[in-house]
């Protein structure tokens, strides 16, 4: 990436991944300052929109990182996928929530593991945790055909 070693852009990253603040609070309070403005409140004629993500990685230090299916790239390679929720009513579009997928073999008994979530049951909590924070919808939707992998 041009210009990544430059010292302004050293100073960026250093302070996102050094900094004390809490990501879940920092997050609801960028909800609620969303549900309290009239052009962004969330209504129930909304959608929640899931989506799982996923970029190439190398290496495996990382944690989340995997092989596994990365719509992206319409392929299945080495990589780290995180699933989202959005709210939308074809005005105003916003993310709610996200958090990343962890594969099975990161856990001692695999997809046994009783810690192990599959995609589609992150995705149906984040959905419940949008509606939970405010975010009424008249319909949850996603792209089965990523979710299922």
């Amino acid at each position: 990436m041009a210009g990544a070693g430059m010292p302004g852009v050293q100073r960026l990253q250093f302070f996102l991944s050094e900094s004390p603040w809490e990501a879940e609070q920092i997050n609801g309070r960028r909800l609620e300052l969303l549900r309290g403005q009239s052009a962004t409140a969330p209504h129930d004629g909304g959608v929640i929109v899931i989506d799982d993500s996923g970029d190439r990685k190398a290496g495996t230090a990382t944690a989340n990182v995997g092989r596994q299916w990365l719509g992206r790239l319409g392929k299945t390679d080495n990589g780290i996928v995180t699933v989202t929720t959005v709210w939308t009513d074809g005005r105003v579009y916003y993310p709610l929530h996200a958090t990343p997928y962890t594969p099975a073999h990161h856990f001692a008994r695999a997809r046994s593991d009783p810690a192990f979530r599959t995609k589609p049951q992150l995705a149906a909590a984040l959905a419940v945790r949008g509606k939970e924070a405010g975010f009424g919808c008249r319909a949850v939707v996603a792209d089965c055909a990523y979710l299922s992998q």
